[in-house]
């Protein structure tokens, strides 16, 4: 392959297919859908233009996560609708496809305002949208249901339970998110059981606002598979170790974390440190609105503030496939289709 300037890399990168194993739905909503929501809806936004809205749900530099909490205050409304959960899954799939992304696992938290939309009806809505998208546009991409960690033990367990009733309809996997400080995993440790049982996978947010422990929590009590973000494993080598014996992946969010202050840059942004000791990495932009984010956009702020090259790139990107949740026979054939699209790429340049 010939030498590539950066302008050639960054249109290689920007063409080259991807995955994204993190990203969640109540953070992906295009600010221009949720404008046109509340004139439809009768919403008031405070907002009356994109950039007005931008300035009220957008992360800024200095800002912490009690201000990203806030963020979606604007916008909770779309989400009592099943005719809008339907339309933002959609437009979800439809942004992933036109970054190249070939497969996908989006999550989102179903319990809403169940006075206007029930766990069911989130689910199901969310599930059409999503199906509907990836038969438009060639991509594959499944659900993740995200538990918060300030849910009674009761309406955990509703929530994994709609989420085994869909496991043939597009449910892959259970995700636990939230306060980590003051909700331990282990909190949940009987409804992990029952996923597990019941054949779903196992993906926990740890490691973000709390150290290892929490990884450790999450691997030990709750059967994880896949650890979100996890970006402060390092500060204990022992953890370290044991992620890299369980060949539990790593779903990286590098500019989420630097946002709400969970890393200090993207410098020493321990991807590839994690990656060297034999742990699987990915890439994905969290909440993609919230934080002004393109996957693309990940990948190209890894490799200039990184160092990370084409090869460690592809490798990334197909680890969102080996990790991923899908049967052993559907990542083979996605790989396939990956290496195809790759091998396109590379003949174009």
């Amino acid at each position: 392959m010939r030498y590539l300037d950066r302008a050639d890399f960054l249109r290689l990168v920007q063409e080259m297919p991807k995955t994204e194993l993190h990203t969640h739905l109540e953070g992906a909503v295009r600010p221009d859908t949720i404008l046109e929501l509340a004139r439809v809806y009768n919403a008031d936004l405070g907002a009356a233009t994109v950039e007005e809205l931008k300035t009220k749900i957008e992360m800024r530099p200095g800002e912490n996560l009690l201000d990203f909490l806030k963020k979606f205050d604007p916008f909770r409304f779309v989400f009592d609708h099943p005719e809008s959960l339907r339309r933002v899954a959609y437009e979800m799939v439809e942004e992933e496809a036109r970054e190249g992304v070939i497969y996908s696992e989006i999550r989102i938290n179903p319990v809403k305002r169940e006075d206007r939309v029930s766990i069911d009806g989130v689910l199901d809505a969310v599930l059409e949208g999503m199906h509907e998208a990836s038969r438009d546009y060639g991509i594959e991409s499944r659900l993740i249901v995200s538990l918060n960690r300030s849910y009674s033990l009761e309406s955990a367990m509703r929530v994994a339970q709609a989420a085994v009733a869909r496991k043939d309809r597009g449910v892959v996997g259970l995700d636990l998110a939230g306060d980590e400080v003051h909700h331990p995993a282990s909190k949940f440790q009987e409804i992990f059981d029952y996923a597990q049982r019941e054949g779903l996978h196992i993906t926990i947010h740890a490691g973000e606002a709390v150290g290892p422990d929490s990884i450790r929590q999450a691997l030990e009590t709750c059967h994880a598979e896949r650890i979100g973000h996890g970006v402060r494993l390092g500060e204990d080598p022992a953890v370290v170790q044991e992620v890299a014996r369980r060949h539990a992946a790593l779903e990286m969010c590098p500019s989420s974390n630097l946002l709400i202050n969970a890393v200090k840059d993207l410098k020493s942004y321990p991807l590839m440190s994690y990656a060297h000791q034999g742990i699987p990495v990915t890439l994905s932009t969290d909440d993609r609105h919230i934080f002004d984010l393109t996957l693309t956009g990940e990948y190209m702020a890894m490799a200039e503030q990184c160092g990370l090259s084409l090869q460690d790139l592809e490798k990334i990107s197909l680890n969102g496939i080996r990790y991923s949740f899908l049967p052993e026979r559907d990542k083979a054939r996605v790989e396939a289709r990956w290496r195809e699209r790759m091998d396109a790429c590379l003949r174009e340049l």
